[in-house]
């Protein structure tokens, strides 16, 4: 007779069906496998891993630790395991353990990873060898012990940290070095004879995490630390010994960093008559002329007042050269040498600046015929016969009649010479030690088996000459934020051609810079002069009518486009249906730049073309916001030859830069008003113009506002 279940016995069977669902029974006793034996790579003390070696045993400096491993069960496979860890320790492996501890259980189901495990050992002894090791239990059956772990602890920390001292950068109370300059500085135990590393930190707080290791402990070691700023410096260390047991981070050393050095030597070249040039740095050191010497206009112009003029600024050593009567720099030294120069005949070897040795210059800065390049070398000795067998020539391309920036140096630490020109790197080349030319330092020539040679034929402005390198990488240090090779290069802004366009008639409009660059107004006088007012700064403004195409023209180009140079000038837009350029400098077939006005982005603009083509590629720097008709607004765009970016600026805040591919010059008329080119003009400007400068460099953010102001900065 068969029984109906009651409702106890359907629950209890229900029950007894679910268990085995969600956990799978254990194997049966007389089934059932251990744990695997724990492999001891798997083992940790405190994430320390498991030495076997009992000569090296893990070296721990706390005395309750976290014992860890990986535990399996083979039984797993085919259904889920509980498995726990059992770790215990003893003296040196003796069978008497210490302590025990274990982990609890976790499930180890098929085709699971299995995971680490981990129980707590506390009270451990202290500088004894202590020994631990482990084995998984699933519940019926203990594993196989692992090998044993060797440990052992220490909690005595270090007395003191390490001791610091350096010959470049001395704890004397003086000002050493400079800024962003390396120095070697030498950490030793200071008597903790265990000291297996040194954790320092430079300046700011305390925080010691740099680590550097000796050798042998307790000993020396030498690290390189480069100093990011002048004045007061300090490093706080602190000893580690093997355990990891660390001493304070405390101040263990101070010492002073020197400003950047100012040049040894400047020679402006300004003074535009007689045979000498002064060195602005040395009162009585001065550069007398040899031949026929010539001023010329140079690239560097003497500050006057205001703004930068250009009059007579440069040396014209095409007959003769300017030398010192003793050397102005340690050529055995690291030095840095930089030149604007103009080469006007490419046939012949020449050297801009130099300084004699007995029979060879310690370094040349000039140009190489052979390579049709930009040079810098040294002779690797001062010997008759000798040569010039390090040489750095330049990738960029050498043009004749075009002013150039050139810097080389050399620089001991690295054993390297280097050349820049126009603030780029050219290159480098191994020189491991030099020699020390102690005779007169020359400008326009060189010197060659002790006689004078290769002369340079152009002209020379504004030499420099440092005892030390230039910062080649952006820096807070300088005044624009810029590196100094960039500020070398690139410093100061060049006036080539200002307009004020503030005139009440006549047919012109005067250069009121030393360029003589009058722009003939191409319209009527009678309504383009006095046709607007500024009302910004409250001057005049000319009026020009783009239905008749009135613009402004001079008669030659203002500024080289293929080196960094800036357009400024205050606009008001009447007329926002059609492209209108403001300013302008003309090519054969189109506009070597253009500063105005897109219409169909309804935004201010500022462009170059890649090449002088008609209809070909244009790069556009544009404003953020749309440009508004009637409202008087100054634009400025800047072409940095350096970096090869277009940045247009719209009332003094930098509105976008884009990379400009490509260079040309574009050597013919200022065009105020329209886009200028051979043929003509385009893009007609209608409304109101006001002070238009016209600058070689690449202006910075506070140039601009310099110049909305109408005033250079020195």
């Amino acid at each position: 007779m068969r029984h109906p279940l009651t409702r106890p016995t359907v629950a209890a069977a229900a029950a007894a069906l679910v268990v085995p669902l969600l956990f799978p029974s254990p194997a049966l006793a007389d089934d059932n496998r251990p744990p695997d034996r724990p492999d001891t790579a798997t083992l940790t003390a405190r994430g320390e891993s498991c030495s076997t070696d009992k000569q090296a045993p893990t070296l721990l400096n706390d005395t309750t630790l976290t014992l860890s491993g990986l535990f399996a069960d083979p039984d797993a496979v085919s259904a889920s395991q509980e498995v726990k860890g059992q770790f215990e320790w003893s003296l040196d492996g003796a069978d008497q353990p210490l302590g025990t501890a274990e982990s609890p259980y976790t499930w180890q189901r098929p085709d699971d990873t299995p995971r680490s495990r981990s129980a707590s050992a506390k009270d451990l002894p202290e500088e004894v060898l202590v020994s631990y090791r482990a084995r998984g239990h699933d519940g019926q059956a203990g594993g196989e012990w692992s090998d044993w772990c060797w440990i052992e602890i220490s909690t005595s920390k270090p007395e003191a940290p390490p001791r610091v001292t350096s010959d470049d950068y001395p704890d004397d109370d003086r000002f050493h070095g400079a800024p962003l300059q390396a120095g070697d500085f030498t950490f030793t135990g200071n008597g903790v004879e265990d000291a297996v590393a040194y954790y320092y930190s430079v300046g700011g707080g305390a925080s010691c995490t740099t680590r550097v290791s000796p050798d042998e402990p307790g000993g020396p070691v030498t690290v390189s630390i480069t100093p990011q700023n002048d004045g007061p410096r300090s490093i706080h260390a602190r000893s580690v010994d093997a355990y990891g047991n660390s001493s304070g981070c405390e101040l263990v050393y101070s010492f002073l960093v020197a400003p950047l050095s100012d040049p040894v030597a400047y020679f402006r070249l300004d003074e535009g008559t007689g045979t000498s040039a002064s060195d602005v740095m040395e009162q009585d050191r001065a550069a007398t002329g040899t031949g026929d010497i010539g001023w010329t206009r140079g690239r560097v112009g003497e500050y006057q007042g205001s703004s930068y003029r250009l009059e007579g600024t440069a040396a014209d050593t095409a007959a003769g050269h300017l030398r010192t009567e003793a050397a102005v720099v340690d050529t055995s030294s690291v030095f840095t040498v930089s030149a604007w120069v103009r080469l006007d005949e490419t046939g012949t070897d020449a050297v801009a600046v130099s300084q004699d040795g007995e029979h060879l210059s310690g370094f040349q800065l000039g140009y190489d015929a052979s390579d049709g390049a930009w040079v810098f070398q040294q002779a690797s000795q001062d010997v008759s016969g000798g040569g010039f067998d390090h040489r750095v020539v330049s990738t960029a391309p050498v043009q004749a009649g075009v002013w150039t920036q050139l810097t080389g140096w050399y620089d001991p630490a690295a054993g390297e010479i280097a050349l820049h020109v126009d603030g780029v790197h050219q290159g480098s080349t191994d020189r491991d030690s030099s020699w020390n030319a102690e005779g007169p330092f020359v400008i326009g020539g060189g010197q060659d088996q002790g006689a004078f040679a290769r002369g340079w034929p152009g002209a020379v402005d504004d030499v420099k000459v440092w005892s030390r390198l230039l910062l080649d990488e952006d820096s807070r240090l300088t005044l624009t934020g810029r590196s100094e090779v960039w500020e070398t290069a690139s410093r100061p802004l060049a006036l080539e051609g200002l307009w004020r366009l503030d005139e009440s008639g006549g047919e012109a409009a005067t250069d009121s810079s030393d360029h003589g660059l009058d722009a003939t107004l191409h319209g009527d006088p009678a309504t383009a002069w006095n046709g607007a007012l500024n009302d910004w700064l409250f001057t005049h403004a000319v009026l020009l009518d783009g239905a008749e195409q009135e613009h402004l023209r001079t008669d030659g180009a203002a500024v080289r486009t293929d080196r960094s140079f800036t357009a400024s000038a205050w606009v008001r837009l009447d007329d926002g249906g059609a492209d209108a350029v403001a300013l302008s400098q003309s090519g054969e077939h189109t506009s070597g730049f253009a500063l105005g006005y897109d219409a169909e982005q309804g935004k201010w603009a500022f462009e170059v073309a890649a090449e002088d083509a008609e209809g070909g590629e244009v790069h556009r720097a544009l404003s953020s916001t749309r440009a508004e008709t009637g409202e008087w607004t100054h634009l400025a765009g800047s072409y940095d030859h350096t970096d090869g970016t277009l940045t247009l600026y719209v009332d003094t805040f930098p509105e976008e830069s884009v990379t400009r591919e490509g260079t040309w010059h574009s050597g013919g008329d200022v065009v105020i008003g329209a886009a200028g080119h051979t043929g003509g003009v385009d893009r007609s400007w209608t409304g109101a113009l006001g002070t238009v400068y016209l600058l070689q460099g690449a202006a910075t953010e506070s140039d601009v506002i310099a110049v909305i102001h109408d005033f250079l900065p020195r």
